[in-house]
């Protein structure tokens, strides 16, 4: 009886040292009010370029990680080659204190030449790790401005493109996929 008692005592205190080592649960503090840069507007730096050094700052480095666990599972377990945290592309916006950042799987990285459907996400999110606004691919946007036509220029915070898909070809997807048919003009009468 003893000997079951402390094999017990050990398993809690086991356990209480893995929850007590595992993330904190994410806090979103969804505003719909932010709008997310074009992310695919313009080239992006890679990172990795043999030789090359790179400075990534903590509060980047956080924001990172905040979003890539609240959409990828943990890799603590066996997880498909699509939902790895190496699978993916990432790509980073700084303005002020917002970092928004967008995941997409790179099929390249699993052998294929297509990502699933829905694999993506758009995060914005504070510099003290808060999700200010999540839009995982598929979700509808039920931003304020989804639907109100507003303009947009890349610089101030929440003041991008209504639309994070649509500000320019994705590197992922075959062009064919991503036009909505010919741009031929439509004839006057």
């Amino acid at each position: 009886m003893k000997r079951t008692h402390s094999i017990l005592t050990s398993v809690l205190v086991l356990t209480g040292c893995l929850r007590a080592s595992s993330p904190p649960p994410t806090k979103v503090e969804e505003d719909p009010s932010i709008l997310f840069p074009a992310f695919f507007s313009q080239p992006a730096v890679p990172l990795g370029t043999e030789g090359t050094v790179y400075e990534l700052d903590g509060d980047t480095l956080r924001a990172l990680t905040v979003a890539t666990r609240d959409l990828l599972p943990s890799q603590d377990t066996t997880v498909s080659c699509g939902s790895r945290w190496e699978s993916q592309q990432y790509r980073v916006v700084r303005q002020g204190d917002l970092i928004f950042i967008r995941i997409d799987e790179d099929p390249r990285a699993c052998g294929r030449t297509q990502p699933a459907l829905d694999s993506g996400a758009s995060y914005a999110i504070h510099r003290d790790g808060r999700i200010l606004r999540r839009l995982i691919d598929g979700q509808p946007d039920v931003s304020a401005h989804a639907d109100a036509g507003v303009p947009s220029t890349l610089g101030e915070p929440g003041s991008a493109s209504p639309d994070a898909l649509n500000d320019g070809p994705s590197p992922f997807l075959p062009l064919s996929w991503q036009d909505a048919g010919s741009p031929a003009p439509v004839p006057r009468q």
